[in-house]
């Protein structure tokens, strides 16, 4: 059995106040701690979500410079229609040019063939002579 001497109903009711109150402050000061622990987490949280935007910026602003790059070597390229146009002209150029060379290479052959039975001619002409007169 639980002795309650000395108990009386004001002291047992002092007794809840003094424990209730000692709750009442250590839920205060929870809450207290909780909202603090809240408020430095959404103040991290914002800070990392601005951390967040300013790379994000950076990285767009890179992505942006690249393109704009793309977009200045790109106006600098020949477009294909121009290129297959000057390819064209080129080839034609080279064709005329191995036609004339060809043309050359005849002529210069032709003409040393000729040369050729001429010195022959000459050479028969000159031992016929040479064996009519011996």
């Amino acid at each position: 059995m639980v002795s309650v001497e000395g108990w009386t109903v004001e002291t047992l009711g002092e007794h809840f106040d003094i424990r209730l109150a000692d709750k009442d402050l250590r839920d205060q000061q929870r809450f207290e701690a909780q909202s603090s622990a809240i408020a430095a987490a959404l103040l991290a949280a914002e800070k990392a979500v601005s951390k967040a935007e300013t790379a994000n910026e950076r990285r767009f602003e890179g992505v942006n410079e690249f393109r704009q790059t793309l977009s200045d070597q790109a106006a600098t390229f020949i477009s294909r229609t121009e290129f297959d146009a000057q390819l064209k002209s080129v080839t034609d150029r080279v064709q005329e040019l191995a036609t004339r060379v060809d043309k050359t290479e005849g002529r210069s052959g032709g003409l040393n063939s000729f040369l050729s039975y001429l010195i022959a001619g000459a050479a028969i002409i000159v031992a016929i002579i040479s064996w009519v007169t011996r």
